[in-house]
C-alpha cells in the first residue's frame, strides 16, 4: 500500500492506495449496504461530451466490484453506455461514500432479468421480465475510492481531519484496485 497522487486528489491528501483482497471486500460490503447509487454517464446526445447522472437501484454487488442494474435497452443511460462505456457509480450513506470507477456493458440474458426482477423493478419498469426492453447494465468496476465505512461519527471525524489537513491514522481515504 502506497500513498500516492490518485483521481482528483492533491499530493497532500491522505489517500492509500491498495490491492489488498481486505480493502476489495470492504468496497463490497460499503456498496452491497446501499441501494440507490448516482450513475455517471457521457451523454451520446450531447456533442460537448456532458456528463449526466441518474440514480438506478443496485441490484447485485458482486464481490470482485462490479454492479449490476435493471434497465430498459431504450432508455438514455442504455444509449449512452453503448456509445461510451466509462462510467462512474457513485453511492453515499450515513458513514460512507464510495464513487466506483468502471467500464458498463449491456447484458441480454433472460434468467438473469428474471433473477434479478422484484416488485420494485415492476414499480418502475413495464413488462416483465420477458419483455426484450428490459435489460441488465453491468458496471465492471476498475477502482473504487471510498470516505468512511467504519461508523457515522468516525466518518465524520475522519472527513473533518481530511477537510482540514489535519491528518490522523485513520484519514483521508483509500483507492482500490479492483481485480
Amino acid at each position: 500500500m502506497t500513498q500516492r497522487e490518485h483521481h482528483d486528489t492533491s499530493p497532500a491528501d491522505p489517500v492509500r492506495v491498495s490491492e489488498d483482497p481486505a480493502d476489495v471486500e470492504k468496497v463490497h460490503d460499503l456498496i452491497s449496504d446501499m441501494d440507490v447509487a448516482m450513475v455517471t454517464t457521457i451523454d451520446s446526445s450531447s456533442p460537448q461530451g456532458r456528463l449526466t447522472s441518474r440514480p438506478l437501484s443496485t441490484q447485485v454487488a458482486e464481490e470482485d466490484g462490479d454492479v449490476l442494474f435493471l434497465v430498459r435497452r431504450s432508455s438514455p443511460v442504455m444509449s449512452d453506455v453503448l456509445a461510451d462505456p466509462r462510467v462512474n457509480v457513485a453511492y453515499s450513506s450515513m458513514k460512507a461514500w464510495v464513487s466506483l470507477s468502471g467500464a458498463g456493458a449491456l447484458v441480454e440474458d433472460r434468467a438473469l432479468v428474471e433473477r434479478l426482477w422484484s416488485k420494485g423493478a415492476d414499480a418502475f419498469m413495464e413488462g416483465g421480465p420477458d419483455d426484450p426492453d428490459n435489460v441488465v447494465l453491468r458496471v465492471s468496476g476498475d477502482t473504487a475510492h471510498y470516505w468512511g465505512g467504519e461508523s457515522l461519527v468516525g466518518t465524520a471525524v475522519s472527513t473533518l481531519r481530511a477537510l482540514t489537513g489535519r491528518k490522523g491514522e485513520d484519514g483521508g481515504s483509500t483507492v482500490v484496485e479492483l481485480p
